[in-house]
């Protein structure tokens, strides 16, 4: 049985379309699913509130006990059989996905295609954090704007503020942040940055947060909506050369090997050239 449509919506429910009556499950028999471990084929999980609609299934999936990992999605006959379900959809919309990050929640559910083409579910535990749309560098700032991610948003205009930390040292700098809506923008002064430079450590890794009234430990800034992972070794940005009181200090944004997004500080070897 193959899907032509395979989606999570915001509010965890798994929505799966076929392209007409012959081809989908309607045979005269009730809607039935279940979710099966793929590290561990014991747990099987089945999904009791699911509604049948022609050639389309809706089933809920938010209050389910699932563990962190992939689990496969079975179709269940009308003789018990569980039946693996493919899909022709990647499962991937950017839009839906920005929609997602806007529920608060700390379980984050996922459609995925294998290679063969069947279905599978991802379940991994998730905390708010910041995701980061745009990163704009100028000549003496950075700018960043991106959206809270399942965090909760008040409508309106809200104070913030964007608080770099200077790992491993005890450098802050803070700048304020425009938030309205649950959509952050934020101009980082890089000079303060800067002026705080360890010329004894070789890296000053800046990393980035977002505070709110609401959230005064601060949301980590990082971008994990778009499905490209590893973005350390794909994604750059150039960098700015600063002067400092002695030596010139470059500084560029940069995603770290958990996709976060830090600032990085280096002494301008070159000469400042």
């Amino acid at each position: 049985m193959q899907a032509e449509v395979s989606r999570i919506d915001s509010r965890d429910v798994l929505e799966l379309r076929f392209r007409r009556v012959g081809n989908g499950p309607n045979n005269g028999g009730n809607a039935a699913l279940a979710l099966r471990h793929r590290e561990d084929s014991a747990k099987t999980v089945r999904v009791t509130n699911v509604r049948l609609l022609g050639d389309q299934i809706r089933a809920e999936l938010g209050d389910l006990a699932l563990d962190d990992g992939t689990w496969e999605v079975l179709w269940i006959d009308r003789d018990g059989r569980h039946n693996p379900v493919a899909t022709k959809d990647s499962g991937f919309n950017l839009a839906e996905r920005v929609a997602y990050l806007a529920e608060p929640r700390k379980r984050e559910l996922r459609v995925l295609r294998d290679p063969q083409g069947g279905l599978w579910l991802r379940s991994t535990s998730v905390t708010p954090y910041a995701e980061v749309a745009w990163v704009e560098v100028g000549e003496e700032s950075v700018t960043v704007s991106g959206v809270l991610a399942y965090a909760p948003r008040s409508e309106g205009r809200t104070a913030a503020r964007v608080v770099a930390c200077q790992r491993q040292r005890s450098g802050v700098v803070v700048a304020e942040a425009d938030l309205v809506d649950g959509r952050f923008s934020c101009e980082i002064p890089l000079r303060p940055i800067v002026a705080e430079h360890d010329p004894d450590r070789a890296h000053n890794e800046w990393d980035l947060w977002l505070q709110t009234n609401a959230e005064e430990s601060g949301l980590r800034l990082g971008a994990h909506a778009d499905d490209i992972v590893e973005k350390k070794a794909k994604v750059s940005y150039p960098d700015v050369l600063l002067r400092g009181a002695g030596d010139a200090i470059r500084i560029r944004p940069y995603y770290t090997v958990d996709d976060e997004l830090s600032l990085l500080a280096t002494v301008a070897r070159d000469g400042g050239r």
